[in-house]
C-alpha cells in the first residue's frame, strides 16, 4: 500500500485491537495483526489478558477505551481496527472522551448487534455493542456513549425480535439492506450523515465487514447475501476525508484465514486509503 498526500507522505495513526473473545470464531483477533503487517507498521496493538471471561472483556474494552482517547487527543482523525465487534464497546467510549461534546455513530452491518446478555440466544458479546453503546444492558459500562438520535444503523439484513423492538423503542434509525438498495448507498449515507452530525461535535464510522456483500469482503465470520457493494461504499469513504467532523473509522470482524485471494484484506487497505484523503496502490 503507497499512501500519498500533496505528494508527501501521510500516516493515518492506527490502533490495532487484537480481541476475538466476543465472537464464536475467535480467529477474528488475527485480522488488526494481518492490515498492520500489509501496512508494513507497528503501530499500537492492544490485545485482552487473557481468552475469554467477562473480566477479560471488561478489562480490554477499558484499555481499549483509554489507548482511543489518548491518541484522538493528538490527532484530527484515528483508525481503529477491531477484532470482533464487541470491540466497539470501548473504542468509541473511547473517542467520545477525545471529542468535546456529543458523538455521533454510522454503524454499518449485516446484524444490529443491539442484543444484551439478558435477551441474547447465543451469549456471544460481538453482538452486543450496539446495546451497550446505548446505555442498555450490564456491557454499557458507566452509560450510554451514543444518544440514539445520533444514531443511524446501515445494510441490517439479519436480527432477531429483541434487538428491533430495542432500537425502535429507543427511536434510532436502521436502514435495511432493501431501504439501502431502494435509495442508493450515496443517499443512505447522506441521510445517515445528518443523523450523526446534527447537534454533535463529531462523529464516527463503525464498519462490520459482513456489512459488505461477501463478493467484496469474504474474510468475515458471520457472512449474510445480499449487502453493500464495495465499489458503492469507497466513494462515499473518500467523500469523508475532508470532514473536519469525521473523527474515527473502525473496521471490525476481519477474518484473515477465511479471506480469499485477499479480497477483504485489500478492501480494508482501500478503506483507510479513503479516509486518510490518499492514493491507493495495491500490489496484487
Amino acid at each position: 500500500m503507497v499512501i500519498n498526500m500533496d505528494g508527501k507522505q501521510s500516516e493515518l495513526k492506527i490502533i490495532a485491537a487484537a480481541s476475538g473473545i466476543g465472537a464464536p470464531d475467535q480467529r477474528c483477533a488475527l485480522g488488526p495483526e494481518a492490515v498492520m503487517a500489509a501496512l508494513g507498521r507497528q503501530g499500537e496493538i492492544v490485545v485482552p489478558s487473557s481468552t475469554g471471561g467477562r473480566a477479560a472483556l471488561d478489562a480490554f474494552v477499558a484499555q481499549l477505551a483509554n489507548a482511543a482517547d489518548a491518541l484522538l487527543n493528538d490527532e484530527q482523525r484515528i483508525a481503529i481496527l477491531s477484532g470482533d465487534h464487541s470491540c466497539a464497546i470501548g473504542s468509541w467510549r473511547g473517542v467520545s472522551r477525545a471529542v468535546d461534546g456529543p458523538l455521533g455513530l454510522i454503524w454499518v452491518d449485516a446484524h444490529m448487534d443491539a442484543h444484551t446478555p439478558e435477551s441474547s440466544p447465543s451469549g456471544f458479546w460481538h453482538g452486543m455493542p450496539v446495546a451497550a453503546l446505548l446505555g442498555q444492558g450490564s456491557l454499557s459500562c458507566g452509560g450510554a456513549v451514543i444518544r440514539p438520535e445520533n444514531l443511524c444503523l446501515l445494510g441490517v439484513r439479519s436480527y432477531e425480535d429483541p434487538e428491533a423492538e430495542l432500537l425502535q423503542q429507543l427511536g434510532v434509525r436502521v436502514m435495511s439492506m432493501d431501504e439501502v438498495n431502494c435509495l442508493g448507498v450515496e443517499a443512505a449515507m447522506l441521510e445517515a450523515l445528518t443523523i450523526a452530525k446534527t447537534g454533535t461535535a463529531g462523529y464516527g464510522l463503525s464498519i462490520d465487514l459482513d456489512g459488505l456483500d461477501p463478493a467484496d469482503a469474504p474474510g468475515v465470520g458471520s457472512p449474510v447475501v445480499g449487502g453493500i457493494r464495495a465499489a458503492e461504499l469507497l466513494p462515499v469513504l473518500a467523500g469523508l476525508a475532508s470532514d473536519t467532523q469525521f473523527r474515527a473509522l473502525e473496521v471490525a470482524e476481519f477474518n484473515p484465514v477465511n479471506d480469499v485471494e485477499q479480497r477483504t484484506l485489500q478492501l480494508v487497505l482501500q478503506m483507510l486509503s479513503q479516509i486518510s484523503g490518499a492514493a491507493y496502490e495495491s500490489d496484487h
